[in-house]
């Protein structure tokens, strides 16, 4: 017979204070935090009971709950302390721990408690929901089974035994288990949990390597199975894991049948078929299909992907027409997968240009585009084209041409709000953030209770720099007195922290950017946290396989681009920190060269008043939100302090721990992390992420400038020993046998000479060999060379900020202005160039009109 709280220690309480603390418990449950503090009071005020161990440990917990967690940590040591022997205290203190994320002393917690109360179902729940969150599964098979052993009468005792067997790939004894459990649980008609627990038995025996039984008893249960689409999916796999490709065609044929916009359906059929390698046997099948399937258009479009030349253009006209009669916008994403090739993009440009010829010689009402007798063209499908021809054009780098057709479009028909959208977006595509903020705008204002197109126009006033405007138009769909940048920090809005933090980078304000980036992080550890409620509903509902899914998932959670782009932020600005000192302060491009002493004076004078001011600001705005809503929420972080850190390159192996150890798929994360490390003097990690970037991409830019300044770096490198041995092995696997930095650079410039993104890479690595070479005209006649491709904007833009960092040598005025008028005239509204959209001053006549 368990114990009960407050007769477990070496202090047991009289009756009165006894029936005073069942009601601190019963409080605790019932989340009545002030009641039971107040039942705890008149235990501890009581003589005799005032250092009462579980009293206290109760009232740290509900402190606890109350988000007063240093004091709460105070009150549970204090009553540990006075009550070593109580499980109470012990169960107690390893929560407190638990919620600190101190998860290796609140296991070690819960045992020393279990050590006193061996057969505490709650403990046990609770020891065993932190083992399968921290993945300890030996620990957790141990736990599952001390919880069957005592409640052998409950279902969840079975399957969470099952589910450990599971994740320790014991197969053999999971199913064996499974089996003897279904043997006598198995339900005469529809049961939805029991149809869950036979897919889940199934996906046991896939992952055992036994297709032919998990077919067997696949096709056995059947009946019971609720979910037919997942019996299908199932069954068709199985088959085709037997190499039983025709009786896996006939399933993947019947799962089109039912939804023949699936695209994956198309490809296992392919494979089925065995015609992966042949165009001309898919095109076959995808024309059957779409003949049988006459309103579906995956197979249609799957088509397009496959034909050149006339049948491309006969297949893309067949296409267009009525997806432009019917105003469908996403034409031109179906259309994208083409524009990787070149002779695919002079088909779809002829075809635009064709069609709208005809409609300004012939004009809208007698227009036939597709050139059959009946009815002309509706007034719609003109809007449509020269939306398409706009989207065409934007996606060739010919800003002006799409500029011109959008402006034809919003002629046309004025009130279309996507018109507006789409011309912001060239605009932003040209370089102008500015105009394309304004255009969006434009575009909110014709539709304003429309969220989507309220945070587009949020985004791109970020992007042009704009970040009080865009949290005011954010407000608009946030709660009422509400500040933005708070609710949507609450509501984990991703594209927001990320546009905010590379706004405020921009801007030079890098502790901002720092806390957005910091933000991000603690949204993917909440996530992380978040998985610890499913760990019982999931085998409560019975939703098995979800389950092991989730797990899965949250395994490699930190895969996702989000997570990614935060930490290259706070990676990229805690390396400016150490690079470039100097630029932490926001204010520093405002004393520029030829200031006078006093006139410097002057200004940081007037920059430390207005900073003083916007600091009591943010402080009466901070206040005001904590009354208003009592706890702030979200992570409470500094962007002074952030900016002051003493380590700026341990905070950036911080994140570069997270990336190499979880994977990321982007190969400039390991070139990003091997720079850090290597930085910090770990040569085996600095290795090991060169090692993973070679895999990925051996000729990325980014990372073959990390591989000539690591090789640079290895002569200094004292090792020895299995570290030595290690790190030979590893050097040998990223470079092979050459291990001279300026020959591989050579190497490397002549074997991608006609890419700029290289060539860019090949002068940073030249000046990391020897700072004082000067590769300036090399690379400005780079930028003159037609003949070298991806001199987009982006990647000029990336130039021009690496010549500021110090990158690419030193560069003269001249030099700079030369490049400036280079890239000018390749992109004249870019705004970082000297460009973008020259607004006339309103009149006075105006100003009083408006």
């Amino acid at each position: 017979m368990p114990t009960p709280p407050g007769q477990s220690s070496s202090q047991p309480l009289p009756a009165k204070e006894l029936g005073y603390f069942k009601k601190i418990v019963k409080s605790y449950e019932q989340k009545q935090y002030k009641t039971g503090l107040k039942f705890a009071k008149q235990i501890l005020t009581t003589p005799g009971f005032s250092e009462h161990g579980e009293t206290l440990a109760m009232k740290g917990l509900i402190l606890n709950c109350m988000g007063k967690c240093q004091e709460a940590q105070e009150c549970v040591k204090k009553g540990l302390k006075s009550d070593l022997r109580s499980y109470v205290c012990w169960h107690v203190y390893g929560l407190i721990q638990k919620t600190e994320k101190k998860y290796d002393e609140a296991v070690k917690a819960y045992k020393r408690a279990l050590m006193m109360e061996k057969d505490n179902i709650q403990i046990l729940r609770d020891l065993s929901l932190l083992q399968i969150h921290i993945r300890d599964f030996d620990g957790y098979l141990s736990s599952k089974y001390e919880l069957l052993r005592l409640r052998q009468n409950q279902r969840v005792s079975w399957l969470g035994y099952i589910v450990a067997h599971h994740l320790l790939k014991e197969y053999t004894l999971a199913l064996a288990i499974m089996a003897e459990y279904i043997k006598n649980n198995t339900p005469p008609g529809y049961d939805f949990e029991f149809s869950e627990l036979i897919l889940y038995q199934n996906m046991i025996m896939r992952e055992a390597g036994q297709p032919d039984v998990a077919l067997q008893k696949l096709e056995e249960n059947s009946t019971h199975i609720v979910d037919k689409v997942a019996y299908m999916e199932t069954r068709a796999n199985l088959l085709m894991d037997l190499e039983q490709p025709k009786q896996a065609e006939h399933v993947w044929r019947a799962l089109i049948e039912r939804n023949p916009e699936c695209l994956e359906y198309y490809d296992k059929l392919q494979t089925c078929m065995g015609i992966k390698e042949s165009a001309k046997a898919q095109l076959a099948m995808l024309d059957s299909l779409s003949e049988k399937y006459k309103k579906a258009a995956a197979p249609k479009r799957l088509a397009l992907y496959l034909v050149e030349g006339e049948e491309l253009r006969r297949r893309l006209h067949e296409w267009m027409i009525p997806m432009l009669r019917k105003g469908a916008q996403s034409l031109f994403a179906s259309l994208v997968p083409l524009y990787k090739y070149p002779q695919k993009i002079a088909v779809i440009e002829s075809l635009i240009t064709e069609y709208v010829k005809k409609m300004d010689d012939e004009g809208y009402g007698k227009v036939i585009l597709d050139g059959k007798p009946g009815e002309c063209e509706p007034p719609t499908t003109a809007l449509w084209l020269y939306v398409l021809a706009a989207y065409h054009f934007d996606r060739c780098q010919m800003s002006q041409l799409a500029l011109n057709y959008i402006e034809r479009a919003i002629q046309h028909t004025p009130t279309v709000v996507e018109n507006y959208m789409i011309k912001a977006r060239i605009y932003k595509h040209a370089g102008d953030y500015d105009e394309a903020a304004r255009w969006m705008e434009e575009a909110q204002s014709l539709d304003t209770a429309d969220r989507y197109i309220n945070g587009k126009c949020g985004k791109y006033l970020l992007r042009a720099k704009r970040p009080d405007e865009a949290n005011k138009m954010l407000a608009k769909f946030t709660r009422e007195g509400e500040n933005a940048a708070s609710h949507l920090t609450d509501m984990q809005c991703m594209w927001y922290e990320l546009e905010s933090g590379r706004s405020f980078r921009a801007m030079n304000k890098y502790g901002e950017a720092l806390r957005k980036a910091h933000h991000v992080e603690f949204h993917f550890n909440t996530w992380i946290d978040d998985q610890y409620d499913f760990h019982t509903y999931c085998l409560r509902k019975m939703t098995l396989c979800s389950y092991i899914r989730l797990l899965r998932m949250e395994d490699r959670l930190r895969h996702a681009d989000y997570y990614y782009q935060g930490a290259k932020l706070a990676i990229k600005i805690y390396l400016r920190m150490i690079d470039r000192p100097d630029d932490m302060n926001e204010h520093a491009a405002l004393i520029k060269e030829g200031m006078t002493d006093q006139e410097i004076k002057k200004m940081k004078k007037k920059l430390k008043k207005q900073k003083e001011q916007q600091e009591e600001e943010d402080k009466k705005k901070k206040e005001k939100e904590v009354k208003e809503d009592g706890l702030q929420r979200g992570p409470q972080l500094d962007p002074e302090v952030l900016l002051k850190t003493e380590d700026p390159l341990g905070e950036a192996a911080k994140f570069c721990h997270n990336i190499h150890t979880f994977g990321t798929t982007k190969v400039t994360g390991y070139a990003l992390c091997a720079e850090v490390y290597q930085r910090k003097g770990r040569v085996l990690l600095a290795l090991k992420c060169l090692n993973e970037g070679v895999k990925k991409d051996p000729n990325h830019p980014l990372l073959h400038v990390q591989k000539v300044k690591f090789l640079k770096y290895w002569p200094t490198c004292d090792l020895s020993g299995l570290v030595k041995e290690t790190a030979d092995e590893l050097m040998e696997s990223v470079y092979g046998k050459d291990l001279n930095p300026s020959a591989l650079n050579e190497k490397f410039k002549i074997d991608h000479q006609h890419q700029f993104p290289h060539r860019l890479a090949y002068v940073e690595a030249q000046c990391a060999l020897d700072p004082t070479i000067s590769l300036t005209s090399w690379l400005l006649k780079s930028v003159e060379d037609s003949t070298v491709n991806e001199r987009t904007l982006k990647m000029l833009t990336k130039l021009k900020d690496g010549i500021e960092y110090g990158k690419y040598g030193k560069w003269s005025k001249d030099e700079n202005e030369k490049l400036r008028k280079l890239v000018h005239g390749m992109f004249p509204l870019a705004l970082d160039f000297g460009g973008g959209v020259v607004h006339k001053p309103a009149t006075a006549t105006e100003v009083e009109t408006k």
